[in-house]
């Protein structure tokens, strides 16, 4: 079977509290929201990745896409 590939790229603003962030190196830490990694140091924010990119973008409250392309892959 083939697959479909979806190459974008682009930015979205979210309010703070609206997105959350989970550990990355330790899940014994709770996940956080973004006031609270907005509140972490650079060093420390580098522990942490969104949650669900796609529940921030759709949630998003402003964002622009520069670059989608749909294609099929058929490689093995």
């Amino acid at each position: 079977m083939r697959d479909i590939i979806i190459e974008f790229s682009g930015w979205v603003r979210i309010t703070p509290k609206n997105t959350k962030f989970v550990c990355i190196h330790d899940a014994d830490k709770p996940d956080i929201d973004g006031e609270q990694w907005l509140a972490l140091d650079h060093e420390q924010r580098g522990d942490y990745i969104l949650e669900d990119v796609i529940a921030t973008q759709r949630d998003c409250d402003d964002g622009d896409y520069t670059f989608i392309d749909v294609f099929e892959d058929d490689s093995p």
